[in-house]
């Protein structure tokens, strides 16, 4: 029986030319998101915008792609440019009241750190806890909050270490204190299932470029429909209103979906490529993909244990995620990442350790010829 990978290599030509294991960072994209931002391009090219709807069309199936693949529906789904775009909606848009806090870690990756520091002006404080051999403790969340902790904000998965945190127990943890939960999902959405029907999740967002296999520059924001009407929206646009082809109507009347926070003309380009992507997703099937990555990762931890390579990823119980980071004793981690990158195995360098980031269409063959190429570099 052919496995994901096999059904899927001819959609990945890069597998011709790489073992690609760095997903966390930029991936490559599939042959049918190259197609889709290819046909609008040439829609563009041979018509201008006499196809706009032709467009739009694109815009609907891609809002309700990304809606079926977090089991939501389409009015929680708003385009963003990026992760730390969607960061800057939800922090700007929280009702702060002076004296409030946010509570974060101190091993975020900075798109979800600066957001909420500007929030100084505003006298709101950020919190941070330190993180323990590379995992967040729900205790140490629970610790740091008070009566004026307005909001927590955390990775889904940690880029440092691949440690997926338990988002059942930190969303009762948030609606046990009254307070928002926002997630930075882009290191796992994609490569994990996430059904966002089983969790208040306040609001959450990802860039397309890593494992959603899109280009760069267009992502997703998820905002629970329940909380709008509580925010106040810092970034408001012609689109984010009723009646946004009402052009000489200047009737501030939100519209009632996240679709408010879309706030002028959208990256179509980015949109269609990356509604190509998530279709593809959802093809392969989110539940099969996360048992296709999960399995791979544990076939690589295994082998690195035997070359004698210190795993240092979480890997308890529900910890894990496409992300595994591991230290060669007597090799820095720049100079073996480098090296293996330049041998043909894409991979990462991060906080002193190498990181290996499959996806589902790599297979054991990637990972035998990765491990094989990282023996060469070990000293006896």
């Amino acid at each position: 029986m052919s496995t994901l990978a096999d059904r899927y290599a001819d959609e990945f030509p890069v597998k011709e030319n790489l073992v690609y294991f760095n997903h966390a960072a930029v991936a490559p994209i599939p042959r049918r998101t190259a197609q889709a931002a290819q046909e609008v391009l040439a829609r563009q090219l041979a018509h201008g915008g006499a196809e706009y709807e032709v467009w739009e069309k694109g815009v609907r199936r891609a809002r309700q792609s990304l809606a079926d693949l977090l089991h939501t529906g389409t009015d929680e789904i708003a385009f963003a440019k990026n992760t730390t775009h969607g960061l800057i909606i939800a922090a700007e848009s929280i009702p702060w009241r002076e004296g409030d806090n946010v509570v974060t870690c101190a091993i975020e990756f900075p798109a979800n750190v600066y957001p909420w520091l500007a929030l100084e002006r505003r006298g709101v404080e950020t919190r941070f806890v330190g993180a323990r051999q590379g995992r967040v403790t729900l205790d140490d969340i629970a610790a740091a909050m008070d009566r004026r902790t307005r909001a927590v904000t955390l990775s889904w998965v940690q880029f440092t270490s691949g440690f997926r945190v338990d988002l059942g127990k930190l969303s009762a943890l948030c609606r046990e204190r009254d307070a928002f939960l926002v997630v930075d999902a882009i290191q796992g959405l994609g490569a994990l299932e996430l059904d966002l029907s089983r969790y208040a999740v306040d609001f959450l967002c990802a860039d397309g470029h890593k494992w959603l296999l899109a280009p760069e520059g267009c992502g997703v924001l998820y905002v629970r429909r329940q909380i709008l009407d509580d925010l106040v929206p810092a970034n408001v646009g012609w689109l984010s209103v009723q009646r946004p082809d009402d052009y000489l109507n200047y009737d501030l009347t939100l519209v009632p979906r996240a679709r408010r926070f879309e706030e002028g003309t959208r990256n179509m380009v980015g949109i269609h490529a990356l509604g190509a992507s998530v279709s593809l997703l959802l093809e392969a099937g989110p539940r099969e993909i996360e048992r296709a990555v999960l399995g791979l990762t544990d076939y690589l931890v295994e082998g690195l244990l035997r070359l004698g390579m210190e795993v240092t990823s979480p890997r308890g119980e529900g910890e894990c995620s496409g992300i595994v980071t591991f230290r060669a004793p007597g090799l820095s981690a720049d100079e073996l990442a480098a090296g293996l990158n330049a041998a043909g195995v894409a991979c990462a360098s991060r906080a002193g350790n190498v990181r290996f980031s499959p996806h589902f269409y790599n297979d054991q063959a990637d990972a035998d010829r990765a491990l094989e190429t990282l023996r060469t570099f070990i000293r006896p």
